[in-house]
């Protein structure tokens, strides 16, 4: 595989985000002269160039792609209410498939309601939004007349994903690519945080002195990637060989942008009621998502005074009155805080600060639980990415509770993840080891001990007694696991006669879990080895071989006697709800 992908004339990484989305690409002689020299389209709003758009999808009444980004926005907006109530719009909706925890199940039946409550399977809004980047690429290949690389499957895709998720959201967005056109061999997954060290290991991004200092061996770093919806956090060591292993377990959370988003449409709510938002919002949508755009622009600038000004829509104080609106405030015990003049709405800093503490305040207590584990010890810089850590508010908090760290924000700090892809996608090993997430193993038979073994779990086979559903562990959760690193264990068959033996294939949240019918085991999947060869009886050898180091998990299973193998297909996601 390693050296079919080299051979591949482009790398294609697609960053597809919470608010915004986008791509990036190089060649492969691009890559080995200037790594760091990476294209991505611009995007145009009508007021705004852009590497990235809007994560929004518009969809006709037939369910048929008609626009993504800025163009889904706009066209959005100028629909009236009867072209709006036919259509199907997506957006923000990347955070569906992340689960904190089991209740609810993603499935490749996990359906998506649009902004008016029209449902759609969600694999097929995401396998369209991704499509619409395919085909925009393959599109600018055409007019370089480098069809026919296309077409000689000369392509490396990389799709990048938050390291917080969990292995069937990485499956999930595996076949919505799949489904999208993109070949299974050609697609690659990559996890932001990793992307953006990669991205911050091939710039000079510290100052000391005005003399700039590369990554060098034995530098760590804790990555900080502040997306719209989550929050990453990664801890990386460049090695002796410029390679990066992991240091500590990702961590992170549902804390970025978009919640900060939340807090001032939750104070519109209050001082314009509920309802009134949402008629704003229907009636005059063009208005609402300019105001909108307008936060977000707000969010990244510096807020020096002492109060925060947002240009209040007209259109909104045709729907209710400034009197009524300055009376909710009062009423709402607000009028310290906000008021509402000459057509703006002026904020007090410290009711704008409150918009962003909720969050802020959780990402700065999970990194200082990252420093100060065992395995920090040396890490004094943290690198801020991601569209969120534009915001010069989350900057200064960084800075002002970490005074010991010195803090850097690279250039394009928003477009980190997304170019880091595509030098991981020409180069996948250079991410050298791995924390492991999760315990794995596989569901075996063992002789049954009275002193070990509870009674509930004895069964006679084949004349013996068996303890069943042990969790035989290949690798325990938290464990330092080097890239294409293996692990091996050998089976006897339970009979002579048997010609074949099957493995279920296990996951468990704990470290050190005892069976697999414990609460956090899951069985993720299932191999058969054939073992036709019957003369040994139960003296043969099944060795079941586990792969670690990628992103994605791979088993193996060979039989010692016909030397035959047999891969398993890892399956997270059910079919049904």
């Amino acid at each position: 595989m390693a050296s079919e992908r080299d051979s591949r004339l482009f790398v294609v990484a697609i960053d597809f985000g919470t608010t915004y989305s986008g791509y990036a690409f190089s060649t492969r002689s691009e890559y080995l002269n200037e790594k760091s020299k990476i294209q991505s389209p611009i995007w145009n709003s009508g007021q705004l160039l852009s590497h990235k758009s809007p994560t929004i999808l518009l969809l006709n009444k037939e369910k048929e792609f008609v626009n993504f980004g800025y163009d889904a926005e706009n066209c959005y907006s100028r629909m009236t209410a009867k072209e709006r109530m036919e259509h199907y719009y997506f957006h923000r909706f990347k955070m569906m498939l992340y689960t904190k925890d089991d209740k609810i199940k993603l499935t490749r039946n996990t359906v998506l309601s649009d902004i008016g409550g029209k449902e759609m399977p969600a694999i097929d809004v995401f396998a369209k939004s991704i499509k619409h980047f395919k085909d925009h690429f393959i599109d600018a290949l055409l007019t370089r007349n480098y069809n026919m690389a296309y077409e000689k499957n000369d392509v490396t895709w990389v799709l990048t994903v938050p390291a917080i998720w969990d292995e069937p959201a990485k499956q999930f967005m595996q076949e919505a690519a799949e489904k999208a056109g993109i070949c299974k061999k050609s697609l690659l997954i990559c996890l932001e945080p990793e992307a953006a060290a990669i991205y911050c290991k091939w710039i000079s991004i510290e100052k000391d002195q005005n003399a700039l200092i590369t990554m060098k061996p034995g530098r760590r770093f804790l990555v900080l990637d502040a997306g719209g919806g989550t929050i990453d956090m990664a801890m990386q060591e460049v090695r002796e060989d410029g390679k990066l292993q992991e240091i500590n377990r990702a961590e992170g959370g549902d804390w970025g942008g978009i919640y900060v988003d939340d807090e001032f449409k939750q104070m519109l709510e209050c001082i314009v009621s509920k309802p009134v938002i949402e008629s704003f919002r229907m009636e005059y949508t063009d208005d609402y998502i300019e105001l909108i755009r307008h936060f977000e622009t707000k969010k990244r600038e510096n807020q020096s005074g002492n109060k925060v000004n947002i240009q209040f829509p007209a259109s909104l104080l045709e729907i209710q009155a400034a009197n009524d609106i300055a009376m909710r405030i009062e009423h709402k015990g607000l009028k310290d805080k906000v008021e509402l003049k000459k057509g703006r709405l002026f904020i007090q800093k410290m009711k704008y600060e409150a918009f962003f503490n909720k969050v802020v305040n959780k990402i700065v207590v999970k990194v200082e639980e990252m420093l100060v584990s065992d395995t920090a010890k040396g890490t004094k810089v943290i690198i801020m990415v991601g569209g969120f850590s534009e915001s010069l508010f989350l900057q200064r908090r960084m800075r002002d509770s970490f005074p010991n760290c010195t803090v850097v924000i690279p250039q394009e700090c928003g477009l980190a993840v997304l170019k880091g892809a595509v030098i991981f996608g020409h180069d996948p090993e250079i991410i050298a080891a791995r924390i492991v997430k999760n315990t794995y193993g596989v569901c075996i038979n063992t002789p049954f001990n009275n002193n070990n073994h509870p009674a509930s779990k004895k069964k006679l086979i084949n004349g013996k007694e068996y303890c069943t559903d042990k969790f035989d562990i290949h690798v325990n959760k938290g464990k330092f696991i080097h890239c294409n690193e293996e692990t091996n264990s050998n089976y006897s068959p339970l009979y002579e006669d048997q010609t074949s033996v099957k493995f279920r294939v296990f996951v468990s949240d704990k470290e050190y879990p005892q069976y697999t019918d414990e609460e956090g085991c899951k069985e993720i999947g299932s191999l058969t080895v054939p073992m036709p060869d019957t003369t040994g009886g139960t003296n043969r050898t099944v060795n079941v071989k586990f792969k670690f180091g990628a992103t994605k998990i791979t088993v193996e299973g060979f039989d010692e006697t016909s030397k035959k193998s047999v891969n398993v297909k890892i399956d997270f996601l059910e079919n049904n709800p």
